[in-house]
């Protein structure tokens, strides 16, 4: 007698890996997709952790009082943060940065890389307190760089509007 495996044991075998390639494909195909997002996430905790305070305190010892929009830097940010590839490097205008109050998008993310539109906002600093950058996933409208948003970013709202018709989830 032959020790093999029966034709209803092999289709059993093939079944259950199918079962499997079903449930697990889908999470396997939005880990890149959450990769690229973590990628924009630890970038904007670094322009606020590293790049924002130390952009601050050039400004605050130029007598600047914390306004960083007057620093020529967007050619050469890379000198204070490695950018990620999910940043157009082209689509940086930090100049943008110069209201106290109102948050202005002065960053985009490359939709060919990041998988959705990303855009990175600004609130500038004064005297007391650094800039404070967020970063949102575009729910709707087209970026334009420097537009300010028209809704409170500090609520618990996560979803803001801004001047030129766009609108975000914040990511925190």
């Amino acid at each position: 007698m032959k020790k093999a495996f029966t034709m209803i044991e092999l289709i059993f075998v093939i079944v259950i890996l199918g079962i499997l390639a079903a449930v697990a494909l889908p999470k396997f195909l939005s880990v890149s997709q959450q990769a690229h997002e973590g990628n924009l996430k630890a970038f904007v905790g670094t322009l606020n952790r590293t790049v924002g305070p130390t952009l601050w305190s050039k400004s605050i010892s130029a007598g600047k009082n914390g306004d960083i929009a007057y620093l020529d830097i967007e050619s050469n940010l890379s000198d204070f943060v490695d950018l990620p590839k999910e940043v157009n490097s082209s689509d940086i205008n930090l100049s943008a940065c110069n209201d106290t109050t109102n948050y202005k998008i002065v960053m985009t993310a490359d939709k060919n890389v990041a998988g959705y539109d990303y855009f990175i906002a600004c609130r500038d600093g004064n005297a007391n307190k650094s800039p404070v950058f967020v970063l949102y996933k575009l729910a709707s409208g087209t970026v334009t760089l420097g537009d300010n948003n028209t809704t409170d970013v500090e609520d618990t709202n996560l979803t803001d509007s801004y001047s030129g018709g766009e609108s975000g989830t914040l990511l925190k």
